[in-house]
């Protein structure tokens, strides 16, 4: 009985986190737009997607996206982690039960990884 009532805080733990993260994510939409923003930036709102961390893996493994979203990485496991494509963007390390988000400007197909856990990847296609 223990054990269901612990899966069951974890469950309620996850949907706290994942709905902070939506939260934060809203607040850095309003408050984080950066100052070379166009006429054409700001008419059509920019959106945020979510991607949890648990069990050392990426979920979704693959995220499509529009020019301008953001993607929220929420780290769902009780270790840190990163989601980063060299060159491209880094989270840095997620701490457990954190989340960070980062805007996505330019089209491509962005094949990111954990530095601190090998194995894990994930893949964010920004289109249109």
């Amino acid at each position: 009985m223990q054990a269901i009532s612990e899966h069951l805080g974890y469950q309620a733990r996850a949907v706290v986190i994942v709905a902070i993260a939506g939260v934060a994510a809203l607040l850095l939409l309003t408050i984080g737009k950066d100052s070379s923003a166009s006429a054409a930036d700001t008419a059509s709102a920019s959106k945020s997607e979510t991607v949890t961390i648990r069990n050392f893996a990426y979920a979704p493994g693959t995220i499509n996206i529009d020019k301008g979203d953001r993607v929220v990485w929420a780290n769902l496991d009780a270790v840190k982690h990163t989601a980063t494509k060299g060159g491209s963007f880094t989270t840095g390390k997620i701490k457990p039960g954190k989340a960070v988000a980062v805007k996505f400007g330019s089209k491509g197909t962005y094949r990111y990884h954990c530095t601190l856990h090998a194995g894990m990847s994930g893949k964010v296609v920004v289109g249109g």
